[in-house]
């Protein structure tokens, strides 16, 4: 791998198959890769392999058979909860960010409203 190329998630051949048939199931391409955390074009190229189409046929094997098992489309359903609750998680983070930035603002503003309203008191210092 080059340096200057980031680092690549690999997907294993059944996480693209799920996906495909979750693509081809009626759900929108971009909505769905939202929620698995990849590419749009990913999705794009897997369905043109993996997918029901002509071209995808030749590619097939007989691993496909196995794609409809619940336990392969557990494995796609925990990516999408997975990846929402990393959507989640950031926006609570950001949510805590703003909140931190508000009360050092509002310290700030107290800290500045007590010094003013105190009586100056000159102290000699020897």
């Amino acid at each position: 791998m080059n340096k200057s190329e980031p680092n690549r998630r690999v997907y294993d051949e059944q996480f693209k198959r799920d996906a495909v048939a979750l693509l081809e199931g009626g759900r929108k391409a971009a909505q769905l890769a939202r929620e698995l955390g990849i590419s749009h074009w990913n999705l794009r190229d897997w369905k043109k392999r993996y997918g029901t189409g002509s071209a995808a046929a030749s590619l097939r094997t007989e691993r496909s058979d196995v794609s409809t098992s619940a336990g392969r489309a557990s494995a796609v359903a925990s990516a999408v909860e997975i990846a929402g609750l990393r959507r989640e998680l950031e926006t609570t983070r950001q949510q805590n960010d703003i909140l931190k930035k508000a009360l050092a603002i509002v310290a700030q503003q107290d800290g500045s409203a007590t010094t003013l309203s105190r009586p100056s008191t000159s102290s000699t210092r020897s």
